[in-house]
């Protein structure tokens, strides 16, 4: 059965919404067709089931409703136009109809309403349930999704690695409910501070990394300034000793590899950790056609220093 599901969604789910309408029209020709040539006596009325449940979960609601009714309609016309079963109450193909109609329905709302229900628990499997960010799983998945984009299409994209001083410090003074609670005010601000585009995820215990694709060195430094900044008020207003060490790194032509961006901003962030710590460091790596060789030499070199 997975096998099916994983063929299916290989056909519909990657196909482009043209090509998977004509498929989904041509399995209802299928068994349209079908159902004339075998006559009443047979009825494939529930194969019509298919290409409803496949326009519903792979499109949209919309499309699913569309193949109800176009479904029902030809099951009418298959009906109608044998005229070996007359019916003894001529409201008997109407009620049929009806009928018909009404299990398509409830078919395309239970499958509407099972779709949401898996989509919001994998997007709560991606979701720190403390902080709201990403979890290292989630921020990885779309992540990774995102740099092979912006690689393949040449697209500036930056990506910071945030870590934050002397937490265990608060844990320790102030209790676990405490550092919990510095950690839902991060995450806040981060998820608040970016675009709906921009990804935040929570990495480790206390360490967050942001990815703004489509965002150069320019952008990328007035974005996190300020966001530096934003943080460090509310440490301040809560009185909590936390600093930031951030190492931030802009690409005009991404790695295609997430984990060689994340060693390059994680080397930044150790950086600012040995030179003193609450500080943020930019690197720009411009584009270049052996960029992933240097890209490895140049983290080498800031992991060593």
């Amino acid at each position: 059965m997975n096998r099916i599901l994983h063929k299916l969604d290989l056909v519909f789910g990657r196909d482009s919404a043209t090509r998977t309408g004509i498929a989904l029209m041509l399995l209802l020709g299928v068994i349209s067709a079908t159902g004339y040539l075998v006559g009443y006596e047979i009825t494939v009325s529930l194969f019509f089931l298919i290409p409803i449940a496949l326009a519903t979960w792979y499109r949209s609601y919309h499309i699913g409703i569309i193949f109800c009714i176009l479904s029902t309609l030809i099951w009418y016309l298959v009906d109608t136009a044998s005229a070996s079963h007359p019916y003894n109450n001529p409201f008997a193909p109407y009620w049929n109809s009806a009928l018909r109609l009404g299990l398509f329905l409830i078919t395309v709302q239970l499958l509407v309403q099972l779709k949401a229900r898996l989509n919001t628990e994998k997007e709560l499997s991606r979701t720190d349930s403390l902080t709201g960010a990403m979890n290292g799983r989630g921020f990885t998945e779309v992540a990774e999704k995102l740099f092979e984009l912006s690689a393949r299409h040449n697209r500036p994209t930056t990506i910071a690695y945030i870590d934050l001083d002397d937490f265990k410090k608060v844990n320790d003074e102030f209790g676990h409910h405490e550092g919990d609670r510095v950690l839902q005010t991060v995450g806040g601000i981060l998820l608040n501070s970016v675009r709906k585009s921009d990804i935040v995820g929570r990495l480790g215990g206390d360490e967050f990394s942001v990815v703004l694709p489509e965002t150069n060195e320019i952008g990328a430094k007035s974005t996190f300034l300020k966001l530096k900044n934003e943080l460090s008020d509310a440490m301040k207003q809560h009185s909590w000793p936390i600093g930031f060490s951030v190492g931030v790194v802009s690409f005009d032509l991404p790695p295609a590899k997430l984990d060689d961006a994340i060693r390059s901003a994680d080397a930044l962030m150790y950086h600012v950790k040995k030179h003193g710590k609450n500080n943020m460091v930019f690197k720009h790596y411009a584009s270049d056609k052996k960029f992933p060789t240097e890209l490895r030499r140049r983290i080498n070199t800031l992991r060593s220093t």
